[in-house]
């Protein structure tokens, strides 16, 4: 079963989970009469927090909206405070859908927009759930006030159940639809922002026992979330920003041979296409472009005098040249954003029928994501003029990875490349675009 497909059946289970749990505890719902005022601010809270979310990874995102969703859990019924919780965040979804719309961005199919609506509902209606029963079994409510040091105990114990739970959904959705585990997703995004993600909570304490005496309290809440906003939003930046350096190296190794110049951009472009063919999911192209960006940033440790020879390497010097994806994986691993494309670089050069190096894996046991780059890598060679060897021509370089596939080549992936990369589209392919680009 293919990724995407795996992670749709998820998410869809969980919506059916969340709804079941909402079906059962719908006669909770009017136990009692909620003060307008507080669920009146604590929607437009959320609704607000959620319109500037900040992105942690390509497929994760994180928003102030924590601290409104927690408060909302110590200040009404736990079905209540579920109910709202999910209607903000599903309510979000569809302005979000609707403004591309009207923006003419794109037009997201009605079926994908149902199913991250669901999905991005049922996680946080869960995951209040899991918090108010916490609170529910320990008898603490903001409306009775902290009493000893029981009560901490549970309101700390509440945040982490609603964390947990959370982020276990959304990394699990995550790790089907990019077939890795979990909590290496969760290790990698969330350790950036966990000190902030900790503020929020106590900010969302602090506010929902103020409100219990001054509903306009809530208002004041913006403030220390705003600041945590900023916090987090620096911290990626930083992250970025290293990204950023890794992209802007790797282009400096093309640069070294000015036979190779922009060779990494052109199979981040041909990458992107053929992985758009594949019918791969928005995650999986980007993931494939991010890694073609930096597949050859290991060559950086290659000597010159092997890198920049005018001529065919001996045994020797090949295999000095042939460890460079291990250099590069190697060079990628500290920086986490990197995480989840270390094996699409450590992989550029693994064949089909396991020929291939640094490995020798047989790539048909390969993601299908992990495929593409090699022939993007390969298209943009036989098409380049190296100093040994003159360019192939756009039909040659076909010709080569349909005799190629099934041997060095994937051939499904084969396939997708020349529908296309066709002669029609060439021109455009090779032209570095703004996506291609270093920032």
């Amino acid at each position: 079963m293919a990724p995407r497909r795996r992670s749709e059946i998820y998410r869809l289970a969980v919506g059916l989970a969340a709804s079941a749990v909402f079906a059962a505890t719908f006669s909770r719902l009017g136990a009692t009469v909620p003060d307008g005022r507080i669920v009146a601010l604590l929607a437009a809270g959320g609704l607000l927090s959620l319109q500037f979310p900040l992105h942690l990874s390509l497929s994760e995102k994180v928003s102030v909206a924590t601290a409104v969703f927690f408060a909302a859990v110590l200040l009404l019924p736990v079905a209540q405070a579920a109910a709202l919780v999910g209607a903000v965040s599903g309510i979000d979804i569809a302005i979000s859908a609707t403004r591309r719309v009207v923006g003419k961005r794109e037009k997201p199919p009605l079926g994908v927009v149902a199913l991250s609506l669901l999905f991005n509902a049922a996680q946080l209606y869960l995951s209040a759930w899991a918090a108010g029963l916490v609170l529910l079994g320990a008898g603490v409510s903001a409306r009775d006030g902290i009493n000893g040091g029981q009560d901490l105990v549970a309101l700390a114990t509440a945040a982490v159940a609603f964390y947990v739970v959370n982020h276990v959904l959304v990394a699990t959705a995550v790790a089907f639809g990019t077939s890795r585990h979990p909590l290496t997703i969760m290790r990698t995004t969330q350790k950036v922002v966990l000190g902030q993600f900790a503020i929020l909570y106590l900010i969302g304490a602090i506010a929902a026992y103020a409100a219990a005496r001054w509903p306009w309290l809530l208002v004041l809440t913006v403030l220390p979330a705003v600041l945590a906003y900023h916090s987090m939003r620096q911290r990626i930046v930083i992250r970025r920003d290293a990204m950023r350096a890794m992209e802007r190296m790797a282009d400096e190794v093309d640069r070294r041979d000015p036979y190779t110049f922009q060779h990494s951009q052109r199979v981040a472009i041909y990458a992107h296409a053929i992985a758009r063919r594949l019918a791969c999911s928005g995650p999986e192209i980007e993931m494939v472009e991010l890694a073609a960006k930096v597949h050859d940033i290991g060559k950086i440790r290659v000597p010159d005098s092997i890198l920049l020879k005018p001529g065919k390497l001996t045994l020797d010097e090949r295999r000095v040249m042939e460890t460079h994806p291990r250099l590069g994986f190697d060079i990628l691993r500290p920086f986490s954003e990197y995480a989840k494309v270390l094996d699409l670089v450590l992989t550029h050069h693994e064949r089909y029928d396991g020929l291939g190096y640094p490995n020798g894996t047989v790539g048909r046991r390969l993601l299908l994501i992990a495929q593409v780059i090699p022939v993007a890598d390969s298209l943009d060679a036989m098409t380049s003029a190296r100093a040994y060897r003159g360019a192939r021509t756009w039909e040659s370089a076909m010709e080569e990875l349909r005799r190629g596939a099934g041997t060095q080549w994937n051939p499904q992936v084969v396939e997708a490349a020349i529908a296309v990369l066709a002669q029609e589209d060439r021109v455009v392919a090779r032209r570095p675009s703004p996506t291609a680009a270093i920032a």
